[in-house]
């Protein structure tokens, strides 16, 4: 589905775990002892060593400082934080105007934290100890054992007829961390991985599960993720909408709200109801108004409703390839093809290009075309890029199409994005980066009436 763009930043929103629609400040103690080796000083005097909690919600937003305090003589330090939303943030300890190390601690109302480490060599000598650390180091703990299991069933080690017994005693073990850590962030992703490993074989489980964690903040986006599908594919598209509007009407966070209602509109557009999804839009613009985040994001999602919806003529474009063939509307007036958008040096694009090469293997026979544009600054970075790969389609030459305006024409806001075009010069569908996915179903789509590969 379309829906990469708010899954990433409801998911951002989800780990904060915001509990209330009204902004109050979360308060709890951390203290601990931070010392230095006597390798390094053997004086046994600790003092103004620097502890500095911030608040950053990207790596280019303003920082907040939280909390700045300085060990006295024994390395000891004790402080009350006050902190807008239970989540990881960074703790910088530093000695002498010297950033010596970045700790990610997690902070949760009324959870005293303790840290405790050696200088310099924090890594090493670091502990934490709080109910909510508690937790996530028996998520961890669980989790390396799955992961190790996994590596055991690619390498053949355990047989298939095992394989089902095995997935359904890890989707419980997930859920009994979730039960035995109750409102905590490790119970929560617990419960997602839980609902995520039934999604491969009991869907209407995985979503009572779901179900029975909402409407805690953190479960919407694996609502979203995993729910609606499930929804949508067992019983219909109306039904996932209506899904959507109850998920809606149990969360108290305004922000998660206006999440859903992105997601619904691009719903309606994903399945071609474009009428309806500008309906909806306007609604949108209209809640939203005040936020320039929301009004960038209806700018953009009204580009793609007038311009790239399914059943829209494909924006002109033109460009030559390296093998000096010009390629153009026109020119693929009658073939069904997908335009690759994105540098080759992405490293999702990379990641995909095997499978792409396996779409083009299969869906060539029935006259399926792709071409690349790549956004890359250099030939050589492409030319690299063909040192370990198969040249398997077309790939546009630097320097004969405008970047900026393929950029804008096709409304690029993530790469890879993908386009897949009709025989009529008609967009059956635009995807953008996880979206691939949903490649082979637009293909099927297309190619539905033909019967045998050419």
């Amino acid at each position: 589905m379309k829906n990469s763009t708010l899954l990433v930043a409801l998911a951002v929103l989800m780990l904060a775990a915001a509990c209330s629609n009204e902004p109050r400040s979360l308060q709890t103690v951390v203290q601990g002892t931070i010392t230095v080796a006597d390798s390094i000083d053997s004086s046994n005097d600790y003092a103004g060593i620097g502890v500095t909690i911030i608040d950053q919600d990207s790596v280019n937003a303003p920082v907040d400082t939280l909390l700045h305090m300085q060990t006295d003589a024994n390395g000891f330090f004790k402080g009350e934080v006050l902190f807008p939303e239970k989540g990881y943030y960074n703790m910088i300890l530093n000695r002498n105007n010297n950033d010596l190390g970045v700790i990610r601690v997690i902070l949760a109302d009324n959870d005293t934290l303790s840290v405790n480490a050696e200088l310099p060599d924090v890594g090493e000598t670091l502990t934490l100890e709080s109910r909510e650390h508690k937790a996530m180091e028996t998520l961890l703990r669980v989790d390396r054992n799955f992961q190790r299991v996994g590596a055991f069933v690619r390498g053949g080690a355990i047989p298939d007829s095992m394989l089902l017994d095995e997935l359904k005693k890890w989707t419980d073990l997930y859920w009994q961390v979730h039960e035995a850590h109750e409102n905590t962030l490790a119970s929560l992703v617990a419960a997602e991985k839980s609902a995520e490993l039934l999604n491969n074989w009991d869907q209407e489980e995985m979503l009572n599960r779901i179900n029975e964690v909402l409407p805690e903040d953190y479960m919407f986006s694996v609502a979203i993720n995993f729910g609606k599908p499930y929804i949508a594919e067992s019983k219909g598209f109306d039904a996932a909408s209506n899904y959507l509007d109850s998920l809606s009407q149990i969360s108290t966070n305004d922000e998660i709200r206006e999440f859903i209602q992105r997601d619904k509109i691009q719903l309606y557009y994903d399945s071609s109801r474009v009428r309806e999804a500008k309906a909806l839009l306007d609604s949108y613009e209209q809640n939203y108004s005040e936020k320039s985040s929301s009004k960038k994001w209806a700018r953009r999602i009204r580009y793609d409703l007038n311009y790239l919806a399914p059943g829209v003529t494909a924006p002109e474009f033109s460009f030559v390839t390296m093998d000096e063939d010009t390629i153009n509307n026109e020119a693929l007036k009658g073939t069904t093809y997908i335009l690759e958008i994105s540098p080759l040096a992405n490293y999702e694009y990379q990641n995909d290009y095997d499978r792409t090469l396996i779409i083009n293997e299969i869906y060539k026979n029935y006259g399926l075309k792709i071409f690349t544009l790549p956004l890359d600054q250099s030939e050589i970075t492409i030319n690299a890029f063909f040192e370990e790969r198969r040249k398997a389609w077309p790939i546009a030459k630097l320097g004969t199409f405008d970047v900026q305006q393929i950029i804008q024409k096709f409304n690029v806001v993530q790469v890879p994005t993908r386009i897949l075009i009709d025989k009529d010069g008609v967009v059956i569908r635009k995807y953008e980066r996880a979206e691939f996915n949903d490649v082979i179903q637009g293909l099927n789509s297309a190619f539905r009436d033909v019967n045998s590969p050419s």
